[in-house]
């Protein structure tokens, strides 16, 4: 893991807080097996090099070993990972007219495009994740999927089966939520989610067993 993290110049990079050379010591972290060690890590990580939505260069440089970290079946809490891939790579752009090279928000805009570009690149890791047994992670890919992958009649298609076998009323509902994203982000679809949805509506609910600890009646 992190093959190539060290030849990196993170130092000639930056973040939100300048140097980016505390960012390795962070994406070491997110693979730790001590769940404190873990969560500062991720803290770290939206503190820094995706401070309040902003994607630096150094934001850029992470995402290969983001990925990575997220496709690691012995990482634990990968769907903090794949959440921030999906912030990291789901900014869209307000307004459809060109900057220009000289306007002080280019930078800043070709950063985004090219999150967007390098975590679409990656995207098929999540496919793989759907059926993860980590509850975390199932909650997470779909919305991943809805907003990266380029394929959106396959991520339909899987969410739809998923459903047909996924108990977990949250995650149900996650991925009844990326249909509709899907939908919105892709018009010729939307017909077809809509029918889905209607299809849905018309089942009967069958309520789960209680939490555990839950008084009974």
């Amino acid at each position: 893991m992190f093959g190539g993290m060290d030849e990196v110049d993170w130092a000639a990079l930056e973040h939100a807080y300048g140097p980016a050379d505390d960012v390795p010591q962070m994406l070491r972290g997110l693979a730790s097996e001590d769940a404190a060690e873990r969560e500062a890590a991720l803290d770290g990580m939206y503190g820094t090099v995706h401070h309040q939505g902003d994607v630096y260069d150094a934001t850029l440089a992470c995402i290969p070993f983001l990925v990575e970290l997220a496709a690691d079946p012995a990482v634990q809490d990968r769907g903090g990972i794949v959440e921030l891939l999906t912030s990291i790579g789901g900014i869209d752009l307000d307004g459809d007219d060109e900057l220009d090279p000289d306007d002080e928000e280019f930078e800043y805009a070709a950063n985004y495009a090219m999150a967007a570009s390098a975590v679409t690149a990656g995207a098929d890791v999540f496919l793989a994740l759907i059926d993860c047994d980590d509850r975390g992670v199932r909650l997470a890919v779909p919305l991943a999927l809805a907003t990266l992958h380029n394929e959106p009649e396959l991520v339909l298609g899987l969410l739809r089966e998923r459903l047909k076998i996924e108990q977990d009323p949250e995650v149900r509902f996650a991925c009844v939520e990326a249909a509709g994203r899907i939908a919105l982000r892709h018009r010729l679809l939307a017909s077809e989610v809509v029918e889905w949805l209607i299809e849905l509506a018309r089942m009967p609910y069958e309520p789960g067993p209680p939490p555990e600890g839950a008084a009974s009646g």
